[in-house]
């Protein structure tokens, strides 16, 4: 057993309250999301809505958890001095429902990159080995947690493995951002409305891969740096809990975000002309001919077709209004002489 001084107690239960509060915050925000999906592409795919319903599904389950790990450290063991060293078995189920969802956005955005990418497996295939080993280390972590029922026993000989999950995690956002901005930037060149568009996406690869990873890495400053931050006290665990739910909103968001485009697609182009825009992830869309076509990385797959119409007028009309242009610039002449 493992006593702690009441400061660094105060410390670990706040972090844990805390966590669990931002957890519900986002876990509504997941909930949100889905629903707006469902609504919004009832034409998609059933593999892609079985993916959507699989994330929300293990965000829901994870928020159960982490639920009930509150009303352990708060009601059933109230009081005990070794309560935030004690391991309970909700801590390891969440901390595997966190790498489940991780490896499945991995997973998904991996896919965008190799299709965006034209089958680049160079590119790829580190990136897929990299995501399931951080899935492994997750799964160890929480198998080695629920074994030993201590922080301070896990911290002593595994600590190592949880900061390996962490990193990998952080890589892979990282590797994953990089080359979908890279492609996506590759590809600009065409209209104004169409290089708007890849600004768009592009931002929204940005600010997604930038928010999991800067939460990522503060996790991993506070659970391996003990000469920042003590460590027995479980800030690293609280923001832990919020890791799974960012990459539950940023898939979502990947995926609702076509909404956005299929608007802007729609609107009014610099030049007067609408630029036809079509997902044909949807059911009923199919592809046309001649239109070229391009791969977001967000599940969307874009064609553009540029419509070109030309006025012309027949070559007896034309001579008519030459002949009458004629005569009434003649009449014309003739009044001015008189």
């Amino acid at each position: 057993m493992v006593l702690l001084s009441e400061t660094n107690l105060k410390t670990s239960l706040g972090a844990i309250l805390f966590g669990g509060m931002v957890c519900t915050g986002l876990s509504g925000i997941v909930g949100m999301q889905t629903v707006l999906y469902f609504r919004m592409f009832t034409r998609d795919l059933t593999s892609t809505k079985v993916k959507v319903a699989v994330v929300f599904f293990l965000d829901l389950l994870h928020s159960a958890m982490i639920a009930a790990a509150n009303y352990m450290y708060f009601v059933s063991h109230f009081g005990e001095e070794d309560v935030t060293d004690r391991v309970f078995w909700t801590i390891g189920v969440s901390i595997a429902l966190t790498a489940a969802i991780t490896v499945c956005v991995h997973l998904f955005f991996s896919t965008r990159l190799f299709k965006l990418s034209k089958g680049n497996y160079w590119i790829t295939v580190p990136i897929a080995v990299l995501a399931v080993a951080r899935v492994v280390a997750a799964f160890v972590t929480a198998v080695e947690l629920i074994r030993l029922k201590s922080f301070y026993e896990f911290g002593r000989r595994f600590r190592w493995v949880f900061t390996l999950g962490l990193v990998l995690s952080a890589v892979v956002d990282g590797l994953i951002t990089a080359g979908l901005c890279f492609y996506l930037r590759r590809h600009r060149g065409g209209t104004g409305r169409f290089d708007h568009i890849l600004n768009t996406v592009t931002l929204y690869t940005v600010e997604n891969g930038l928010l999991t990873s800067v939460t990522t890495l503060v996790s991993l400053i506070f659970a391996s740096l003990p000469w920042l931050v003590k460590s027995d006290e479980l800030i690293y665990l609280g923001l832990h809990f919020a890791i799974s739910k960012l990459y539950a909103n940023s898939f979502l968001a990947s995926m609702n975000a076509r909404k956005t485009l299929m608007a802007q697609s729609q609107s009014q182009s610099t030049s007067g002309h609408r630029l036809p825009v079509i997902f044909p992830t949807q059911r009923g869309l199919g592809d046309r001919s001649g239109a070229g076509q391009l791969d977001l990385g967000i599940g969307t797959r874009v064609h553009i077709t540029v419509d070109k119409t030309t006025d012309y007028i027949p070559d007896e009309v034309q001579d008519t209004a030459s002949s009458e242009q004629l005569s009434a610039d003649q009449k014309g002449v003739g009044m001015s002489r008189a």
